[in-house]
């Protein structure tokens, strides 16, 4: 049972990733990048970043050195800490950020729209208990 649980919730997330890959590449973006982008907003060090999405910092400071060169974010120095550099987002980040969230929710609103409102709800409520530690 637990193999079944992991492999749906692998296709599922695959199903995702490959519809929305073609239009986040056109857009200059992985799908991890454009996750990125949407976590910066509240939490613009990478330290934090890499918390929040639950990966190392070394790959959190990779793509935002690609985000960075691609021209999506642009770094500053922390006033209160100068050894500490914040991340914002630019116009062209904010931008791709914007499309990358459509295209995805567009993905998973297709998937939704199988359920009932209720299912959606139950959905979210087991999945909120999965997650808890």
């Amino acid at each position: 049972m637990v193999w079944e649980v992991l492999g749906r919730i692998w296709r599922l997330q695959r199903s995702l990733r490959e519809e929305t890959e073609p239009a986040l590449e056109a857009l200059g973006l992985t799908g991890l990048e454009a996750w990125l982008l949407r976590v910066l907003e509240a939490h613009p060090y990478p330290s934090e970043a890499a918390r929040r999405m639950g990966l190392p910092l070394p790959t959190v400071s990779h793509m935002l050195r690609r985000l960075e060169e691609g021209g999506f974010v642009e770094r500053s120095l922390d006033a209160k800490d100068l050894r500490r550099f914040a991340f914002r987002l630019t116009a062209r980040g904010e931008a791709a950020r914007r499309q990358a969230e459509a295209l995805m929710e567009a993905a998973v609103r297709r998937r939704l729209a199988r359920l009932s409102p209720e299912e959606v709800q139950d959905l979210l409520s087991l999945l909120a208990r999965l997650e808890e530690t």
